[in-house]
């Protein structure tokens, strides 16, 4: 049985990818789908290619029962300064859930899990910092880290000021955003969506 690809994008790389697929055995790959932000650039890769169906939105092909969707997901991110980042997610595989920072001055590795962590290597030597006892069980690991938030939040506002000096507003902001862009291209939805 062939395996079915549903191609997202039309750039240049989705381009070379698809001409490299009609070079392997139809009764292994077959093409059977192209989705792009722009409907008419979908239906021009769609005819350049022979490619059967044609969407406008990434979302629509996650919808198309012919194709399979990603679960696991790698994201690249280049930030001024030519400082990149990636980061990996799946809804299958178990990962590692650290983070690992490394420069020109060394290497900081933080410890699962990394959205919540108690401990961190820094150039090879392990540190730890306990979260304070909660007299109840957090539904997450190290959910009692969000105290951290809470005295945070409250120092903030002792002091008059309306955003975190340490998360500004427009970082959440951007965090949010890049989030939202991974979830759209990867034609991730829910419920809320459909309002």
């Amino acid at each position: 049985m062939a395996l079915r690809w549903g191609i997202v994008s039309a750039g240049l790389i989705s381009s070379d990818f698809t001409a490299v697929l009609r070079t392997l055995p139809r009764s292994e790959h077959q093409v059977v789908a192209v989705a792009a932000r722009d409907l008419s650039r979908a239906k021009e890769f769609a005819q350049k290619y022979d490619i059967p169906k044609a969407y406008g939105s990434y979302e629509e092909l996650a919808k198309d029962p012919n194709v399979g969707v990603d679960d696991t997901v790698t994201v690249l991110l280049q930030y001024p300064g030519g400082v990149h980042a990636s980061f990996t997610c799946s809804i299958t595989a178990k990962l590692s859930n650290t983070a690992l920072v490394s420069g020109t001055k060394g290497m900081a590795q933080i410890l699962s899990p990394c959205w919540s962590p108690t401990e961190l290597v820094v150039q090879g030597e392990h540190k730890e910092f306990p979260l304070p006892p909660v007299p109840k069980e957090t539904n997450f690991k190290n959910g009692a880290g969000m105290c951290y938030e809470a005295k945070h939040v409250r120092e903030c506002l002792r002091k008059g000021l309306k955003e975190s000096p340490v998360i500004p507003l427009a970082e959440s902001e951007l965090l949010a955003d890049i989030l939202e862009e991974v979830r759209k291209a990867i034609g991730l939805t829910f419920p809320q969506d459909k309002l």
